[in-house]
C-alpha cells in the first residue's frame, strides 16, 4: 500500500486516524505537522473491498505505530467507514468525530496546498450527507481548516427513488422539470412526453414520491444537476458506470477548443438566512427552450458548462466582497471535468483570484480522509 505524505500548514493538536468516505476509500493518519494518505481503493459497500479496508487500517497502524487520539469519519450514519470508525474508537477507548463530507473536501484541498488562513471553498460532487439532514453536493464555504461555514449552495430539488437516481439519471431530469412546471400540469406533461417518454408511465408515482417525500430526499448536488441535464437533452438516461451521464455530457463539447466559446445559460441568486441560494430554474428553462428550437446537444452542453463557470465566478465575487477572501479552493468529483476545471481557472484568474486545486491527492472522495483528519485535529 502506497502513502502520500502531506506537510500541514498547522500543527495538529491531536493525532487523528481518518477513515474516509464510502467510495474510492482512502485512510489518513495525521500527527504534528504531517499527514499520510493511502491510495484510494474500492467501494466499501462491497464486502470484499470492506475486508481489504480493514486490513489496510491494521497495516497503517503497524507501519506508523499509530496511537490516535481521535478517529475521524464521514457524517453519513450509514457509511460502512462511519460505522467502523465508531466501533474502532470504542474498542480503543477513544472518541469518533464525524466530519461533514464537503467541508472535508475543501479542507483537503487547503491542506494539500499548505494554505494558512481563510479560503472560499467550492465543493461540487454527487452526494454527501449534509448538516441539515439533506443531501449536499453543490456547496460554497468560507473559512479555514480550523472550521468552515456554508455560504452558498444550489437550490434543493428531490431525488425520486433516492440512490436509484444515480443509475437512472432520467429521474433527476423528471425532478427538475416537475419542480418548475408542477403548477401547470398540462405543460409539464407535454414537456415530459417531448423529452422523457420513459417517465410518462410512472409519472404519477414519481410525483407522489416527491410531493409526499417518500424515498425522495432533498438534494443540492451539482453532480445530480449534470445527470439531469445529460438525461434531459438525450445523452444518458441510464448510467452503466459511475459518472457516465456527466462524462458523456462533457464529451459532447470536447471538440470545441475555444475556452469560453458560444453562449451560456444563467442562474438566479437570492439571499436566504445569510446564505446565497443558487437557483437552477433559468438554466433548465433555457435548455427546454433550446430543445424546442432544435439546438444540438454539443451547443446545449457548452452553454451549460459555461453557465457553471459564470455561476462560480459570480458567487465567488460576491463572497470575496462580503468576507474579504481572495483565495479559492476547488474539490469534489465534478472537478474531474477537464473543460470545467480549465475554464474556471481562466475566468477566476482574470478576476484576480488566487486559485487552488489538488496537487498531491485526488479531488474525488479519495482525498476526503485528509480533510477529515485536519478538521478533527487542528
Amino acid at each position: 500500500m502506497n502513502y502520500t505524505e502531506i506537510v500541514l500548514p498547522y500543527r495538529m493538536k491531536k493525532a487523528v486516524l481518518a477513515l474516509g468516505a464510502q467510495s474510492k476509500s482512502a485512510i489518513c493518519f495525521a500527527k504534528d505537522k504531517s499527514a499520510w494518505v493511502s491510495d484510494p481503493r474500492g467501494d466499501l459497500s462491497d464486502l470484499g473491498d470492506f475486508k481489504e479496508f480493514e486490513k489496510r487500517i491494521k497495516l497503517l497502524q503497524k507501519k506508523f505505530k499509530i496511537r490516535p487520539d481521535i478517529i475521524a469519519c464521514d457524517l453519513h450514519p450509514e457509511y460502512a467507514a462511519t460505522k467502523y470508525a465508531y466501533s474502532l474508537a470504542k474498542s480503543m477507548g477513544h472518541r469518533a468525530r464525524g466530519i461533514q463530507h464537503h467541508e472535508a473536501h475543501v479542507a483537503s484541498c487547503a491542506a494539500d496546498n499548505n494554505i494558512k488562513g481563510r479560503v472560499i471553498g467550492v465543493a461540487f460532487d454527487g452526494t454527501g450527507f449534509g448538516r441539515d439532514g439533506n443531501i449536499w453536493g453543490g456547496e460554497f464555504f468560507v473559512g479555514s481548516i480550523k472550521g468552515f461555514k456554508r455560504a452558498a449552495h444550489l437550490k434543493y430539488t428531490s431525488m425520486p427513488g433516492g440512490e436509484a437516481c444515480i443509475k437512472e439519471p432520467w429521474r433527476m431530469a423528471f425532478s427538475y422539470l416537475y419542480g418548475m412546471y408542477k403548477s401547470d400540469m398540462k405543460l409539464f406533461r407535454r414537456i415530459l412526453q417531448f423529452r422523457l417518454g420513459q417517465a410518462v408511465s410512472c409519472s404519477d408515482i414519481l410525483r407522489q414520491m416527491i410531493d409526499k417525500r417518500i424515498n425522495a430526499p432533498l438534494v443540492s448536488s451539482m453532480g445530480r444537476l449534470f445527470d439531469g441535464v445529460s438525461a434531459l437533452i438525450g445523452i444518458c438516461g441510464f448510467a452503466r458506470y459511475e459518472g457516465e451521464a456527466a462524462i458523456r455530457l462533457e464529451e459532447a463539447i470536447q471538440d470545441i477548443e475555444r475556452p469560453i466559446a458560444g453562449g451560456k445559460y444563467s442562474f438566479k441568486y437570492k439571499n436566504q438566512d445569510d446564505v446565497v441560494l443558487i437557483d437552477w430554474e433559468p438554466v433548465i428553462r433555457g435548455i427546454v427552450k433550446d430543445l424546442k428550437n432544435n439546438v444540438k446537444q454539443p451547443e446545449i452542453s457548452l452553454k451549460f458548462h459555461n453557465a457553471i463557470c459564470d455561476m462560480i465566478k459570480d458567487t465567488c465575487k460576491f463572497l470575496r466582497k462580503k468576507y474579504k477572501i481572495n483565495k479559492v479552493c476547488f474539490s469534489g468529483g465534478v472537478f474531474q471535468n477537464k473543460y470545467l476545471s480549465r475554464n474556471i481557472k481562466l475566468v477566476l484568474e482574470k478576476e484576480g483570484f488566487d486559485i487552488y486545486a489538488h496537487k498531491n491527492i485526488p479531488t474525488h472522495d479519495g482525498g476526503i480522509a485528509l480533510g477529515q483528519a485536519v478538521l478533527a485535529g487542528v
